[in-house]
């Protein structure tokens, strides 16, 4: 994991204070729905494929839909995952779906985040220029908090056609939020699977963190089915646990 190094403060205090550029951020929390599939996979392409379909139809609009798969349009998907599911105890199986990043028990664990306390939450603005993605983001904390705190900004994309085993269009198959890899902070050479620190030694209510970040896509991607699921995470000492999550 990397520090952004300009960023820390030994002190109980968000790294930045500097409020220029700050992004409005809501008081509001936003689940991830997620699933981990393969194109390999025919069972992924028989019943998981249309299972995820229907999530997307629930939850649009209040939770981050995320498809981690192998990588079948980008060198990052399969290597993205085994980075980040040994935190969580995911596992490795094909299809597994998850929510908040725990195993999926139904909406439960969705409606009690999403009515639950906020303590955290990010917004972002993206802009899109040839290869290059820009994506600006803000995080507020809304209490104040011990702790290490990571930010990871996903990208996903919409609508990408390749091969899926076990789908009916085979090689024509639409995919859906396709996680496609990470962002990193501008002047960051290194990508970080599970995020960047932006607290050390926690935060103060109303407190912000503005960071930029840059990403490569294919220019096949159309822009306006690319966005980010900005998801917010906290060191514990058996791994990460999930803060809350905001896309849009």
């Amino acid at each position: 994991m990397i520090i952004i190094g300009a960023l820390v403060s030994c002190k109980k205090t968000s790294p930045v204070d500097d409020t220029e550029g700050t992004l409005v951020v809501e008081e509001k929390n936003m689940s991830v729905v997620a699933k981990r599939t393969a194109t390999w996979c025919g069972p992924c392409g028989d019943w998981g494929f249309p299972a995820f379909e229907l999530l997307e139809d629930e939850h649009e609009g209040t939770s981050v839909l995320m498809a981690w798969k192998d990588a079948f349009v980008t060198t990052t998907g399969s290597d993205l995952f085994d980075a980040v599911g040994p935190q969580f105890s995911l596992g490795g199986s094909v299809p597994t779906f998850f929510n908040n990043f725990q195993a999926s028990n139904g909406d439960s664990l969705i409606e009690q985040h999403n009515e639950g306390f906020v303590t955290a939450n990010s917004n972002y603005e993206l802009e899109v220029n040839g290869q290059n993605v820009s994506l600006k983001t803000t995080t507020k904390f809304f209490t104040d908090v011990e702790g290490v705190y990571y930010l990871a900004p996903y990208m996903i994309v919409d609508g990408i056609v390749g091969y899926q085993n076990g789908h009916p269009d085979g090689a024509n198959t639409v995919h859906h939020k396709y996680v496609a890899g990470i962002a990193k902070p501008v002047n960051v050479f290194d990508d970080e699977n599970f995020g960047y620190q932006i607290t050390s030694n926690g935060a103060r209510m109303g407190q912000t963190v503005n960071l930029d970040f840059t990403m490569i896509r294919d220019v096949t991607w159309d822009a306006k089915d690319i966005s980010f699921g900005v998801v917010i995470f906290r060191q514990e000492s058996w791994g990460l646990q999930f803060v809350n999550a905001f896309t849009k």
